[in-house]
């Protein structure tokens, strides 16, 4: 388990993972520390490259309140990073 930006994400090596943005740019490698089988051999690490930053889906929100007239619409994107995760060291 890799624990990136409060998220847990389940990795193999060549993977492809969108975590939320990273202050890293395009093209450099980095390495966070990672649980690999708890119970057997515990901490190690994983080196990840990241590949781009790009935005997630548009959420919209409505407010609306009955009989008053009231709407209002705001939208949502997320800021995501795109990585791949190249080596797993246990």
């Amino acid at each position: 388990m890799l624990v990136l930006g409060g998220n847990q994400h389940l990795v193999r090596e060549g993977s492809e993972l969108l975590v939320n943005r990273l202050d890293l740019k395009d093209g450099k490698s980095a390495k966070a520390p990672a649980t690999i089988l708890e119970p057997v051999l515990g901490k190690g690490s994983v080196t990840y490259k990241v590949l781009e930053q790009e935005k997630g889906p548009k959420i919209l929100v409505m407010k609306y309140k009955a009989k008053s007239r009231y709407r209002k619409k705001r939208g949502f994107r997320a800021q995501l990073t795109k990585i791949v995760v190249e080596k797993i060291e246990a």
